[in-house]
C-alpha cells in the first residue's frame, strides 16, 4: 500500500501542510497584546492577524486607522479566519508597506468564500511614527 502523502498531489500537500500549522497555532481568548507605537510594519500585522484569528475585533481595530472598513479590506468580525501564515518582508518598504499572506477562511460569502486565499494588506506610517492598516483585498 503506497502511503497517503506520497499520493497528494503538491498543492494539495500544500494546504495540508497549512493546517497542519494552523493546528499548531494559539486559539487563546485572551486579549491580544498591541505592538508599541514604533513597532515594525510585521509586527503590527501579526499582532492584527492574531486578532482576526481569535476574534478580537477590538485589538484588531485598534491597529487599523478609520478608512479600514469592510468595504476597504477589512474582514474581523465578517467571517473567521481559521489559520493565516506568517508574515513576511513587505513588497513595498518605505512609508506605505504592502504585505501578502494567506487566509483559511470559513463563513464568508461568494465574494470570500470558505478556503485559502491570498490577501493583501497595505500599512502606512502615521504622522505620529506609527503603523497602521489602511486596505486590504485579494487582488488589484
Amino acid at each position: 500500500m503506497v502511503p497517503l502523502m506520497t499520493r497528494l498531489r503538491p498543492d494539495a500537500l500544500a494546504v495540508a501542510s497549512l493546517l497542519a500549522l494552523s493546528a499548531c497555532a494559539s486559539t487563546s481568548t485572551d486579549p491580544i497584546a498591541l505592538p508599541s507605537k514604533d513597532a515594525a510594519p510585521a509586527d503590527v500585522l501579526g499582532a492584527y492577524l492574531q486578532a482576526l484569528k481569535t476574534g478580537d475585533c477590538k485589538a484588531a481595530h485598534a491597529l487599523a486607522t478609520s478608512t479600514f472598513t469592510f468595504d476597504n479590506g477589512e474582514l474581523c468580525g465578517h467571517l473567521r479566519v481559521k489559520s493565516y501564515t506568517p508574515v513576511g518582508d513587505p513588497a513595498t518598504p518605505g512609508d506605505q508597506a504592502i504585505f501578502s499572506t494567506n487566509l483559511i477562511t470559513e463563513g464568508g460569502d461568494a465574494s470570500m468564500p470558505d478556503g485559502l486565499h491570498t490577501y493583501f494588506y497595505t500599512l502606512i506610517r502615521q504622522a505620529d511614527g506609527a503603523w497602521r492598516l489602511v486596505g486590504g483585498g485579494s487582488g488589484p
